[in-house]
């Protein structure tokens, strides 16, 4: 059996809702539109942790970075993986070993030189700007880097090999910029961060030339594409920055999967799926053994619409950068507990927790963790105790945390139980 291509296109920093498949009204995306209008859309798809470097160390080596201990930006490192990481192995070796062709373009953000993981590198770290020669009347580098992908795709296509390329567009990211084409839909028109959404059309556009390419060359049917990003962007509406944050705007990301003939079009995937997800599913994809210890799952099974056991909930974690702060994360269908602890905190004390009704305030404006309580507008003083609903989500989030090892997650999550057994006994006095 002829192995697939496999193509990631991975972008920076874009919210789940930026996509007119994903509801925008305004955005224009019409080729991603169509790349989920022809495969399957993820409705509940999120990061593991809403912050670069530590997300991209969990897509390749497929663990939480609890226990890759990547858990901020770097720079000024040649190799981030082999000189911070503790899990080397990453699904790039894997697939080199299993037969493919290995090529990598774009934004890496994992050190600042070639990894050696790739036949072709093509790769930056971060910083500089979205322009080469950061001039921004020149080459829009998301427009180089399709060129290059395209044409190594047309190379391949004479080698027998199946190939395994990521393009790693680092737009939406701040600075919010692209070719003053892609800014007319959103000029005059009310649309805050214009620059955020012409940048999200560039991507669009080069979506189209690539997947125009793949058309013309006749490898669409045997090429698997997924568009997703590595974390959204909360416009510093919760914070001072633009991610660090288990709020929507930041963990919930697009994942979009096509190929034709395939995967059935227009199919939607509802359960909870992560980008720890994607090493396993690759090595699905290509046949190859997956390893007992990796943190996701195969996806393969949802998009043949099987019936498998899969996760409940999603879990995810952070480091908050206005207060330095740890965090853990769970979040159903109806409910989102955020648990938080001081950096380096003792093991008794725990920060600010948060609990979100998702169903009645999707917009997670109105912290329902201690109620009834009083504030400034008096806006809590109706609510009635969440102690049940707490507990039993800090219980879910415990399980998850036990999974992967997390002791962090479980030490939160006691600490939640024991402050929710405190408010009952108090309550029955």
């Amino acid at each position: 059996m002829t192995k697939p291509n496999i193509i990631l296109l991975m972008t920076d920093q874009q919210r789940w809702d930026s996509l007119g498949c994903n509801g925008n009204k305004f955005v224009s995306t019409p080729n991603i539109d169509r790349l989920a209008a022809g495969g399957a859309n993820c409705t509940n798809s999120f990061t593991p942790w809403p912050v670069c470097t530590p997300v991209r160390a969990t897509m390749w080596t497929g663990v939480y970075p609890h226990q890759h201990q990547v858990i901020y930006n770097s720079y000024n490192m040649d190799n981030l993986l082999k000189e911070t990481s503790h899990e080397q192995r990453t699904v790039f070796e894997s697939m080199q070993a299993g037969g493919y062709t290995t090529a990598y373009f774009g934004k890496w953000h994992l050190g600042e030189k070639d990894p050696g993981l790739f036949d072709l590198w093509e790769g930056f770290n971060s910083l500089g700007g979205h322009w080469v020669d950061n001039r921004r009347d020149g080459v829009y580098k998301p427009h180089q880097q399709t060129d290059q992908m395209i044409e190594f795709i047309k190379e391949q296509g004479t080698s027998g090999k199946p190939f395994f390329a990521v393009n790693g567009y680092y737009p939406p990211h701040d600075p919010y910029t692209a070719p003053k084409e892609f800014y007319e839909p959103y000029r005059g028109k009310g649309v805050p961060y214009a620059g955020y959404y012409a940048a999200v059309s560039a991507i669009d556009y080069n979506v189209g030339r690539l997947m125009t390419a793949l058309d013309e060359l006749g490898i669409a049917e045997n090429t698997i594409v997924v568009y997703y990003s590595d974390h959204g962007d909360m416009f510093s509406y919760r914070g001072s920055d633009h991610k660090f944050t288990c709020h929507e705007d930041s963990i919930k990301v697009p994942m979009i999967f096509s190929q034709p003939g395939t995967i059935e079009a227009g199919s939607v995937i509802e359960e909870f799926v992560g980008l720890q997800d994607l090493m396993p599913t690759v090595l699905d994809w290509a046949g190859l053994e997956i390893p007992d210890y990796l943190h996701g799952s195969s996806m393969t099974p949802l998009l043949s619409d099987e019936s498998v056991p899969w996760r409940e909930a999603h879990y995810t974690q952070n480091i908050t950068r206005d207060q330095f702060v740890d965090q853990r994360c769970i979040r159903t269908n109806e409910w989102k507990l955020i648990l938080s602890r001081p950096v380096g905190g003792l093991r008794s004390y725990t920060g600010n927790h948060e609990l979100y009704d998702l169903v009645n305030d999707p917009e997670e404006e109105l912290n329902l963790y201690n109620t009834p309580r009083a504030d400034g507008h008096n806006q809590y003083l109706h609510f009635p105790p969440y102690t049940e609903i707490t507990a039993e989500l800090a219980q879910l989030l415990k399980r998850y945390a036990l999974e992967i090892d997390d002791p962090l997650g479980s030490d939160l999550a006691d600490l939640c139980l024991l402050e929710m057994q405190k408010r009952r006994e108090n309550t029955d006095r």
